[in-house]
């Protein structure tokens, strides 16, 4: 039997898919310059970080639409219980949180590398050099430095936060809504 849906969880997935399809998840502004990523963007971004410094519009436009659908999903996930589907647990309202937080740890892992990589069309000689470059300390505290001096140009935009905010409102009332119906349920004797 379907339960009813609050106000507070509609406002909540209305919140998180605003965050996600609307508002700007990811923010590089070099002077008067500014790019933005949407969340439905990550993909192209957790391919390659540096996207985040040009245009990210009309890169990888299949794999932008695929996770647009998978957050799509993720977005109902919370709603599957109050609709009727029994046998779905309530930590379905985890779901993008889950999500996000997954997002983020590949964003951090990608972005944190110190790695200089050569590209096929610097040719067997660029290799080499980055090979040595990747030995060399010099050029492992240059390339620290190059990244901190870009990050600091990159920030979370207000749908990065707004959908925290929201997704993490619902993993707390998902984990929460079990206890509450076992409190409530009637405690008849044996």
């Amino acid at each position: 039997m379907p339960t009813k849906i609050d106000a507070i969880s509609w406002i909540a997935v209305g919140c998180l898919a605003l965050g996600w399809f609307w508002l700007d998840t990811l923010t590089a502004t070099f002077g008067p310059v500014q790019y933005t990523a949407h969340f439905y963007d990550l993909p192209a971004v957790m391919h390659d970080p540096r996207w985040l410094l040009s245009d990210i519009r009309d890169v990888y436009p299949l794999a932008r639409v695929v996770f647009g659908l998978v957050c799509l999903v993720v977005i109902t996930a919370p709603l599957l219980p109050r609709f009727g589907f029994p046998h779905v647990p309530y930590l379905l309202d985890s779901a993008p949180l889950l999500l996000m937080l997954l997002c983020g740890i590949v964003l951090y892992v990608k972005t944190s590398s110190v790695q200089i990589e050569a590209t096929d069309s610097v040719g067997q000689i660029g290799g080499y050099i980055a090979r040595w470059a990747n030995g060399a300390k010099w050029a492992n505290a240059a390339t620290r430095w190059t990244g901190d001096l870009v990050a600091r140009h990159i920030a979370i935009g207000a749908g990065g936060y707004l959908s925290f905010l929201a997704s993490g409102f619902l993993a707390i009332r998902g984990v929460l809504r079990p206890r509450q119906s076992a409190s409530a349920a009637p405690n008849y004797p044996p």
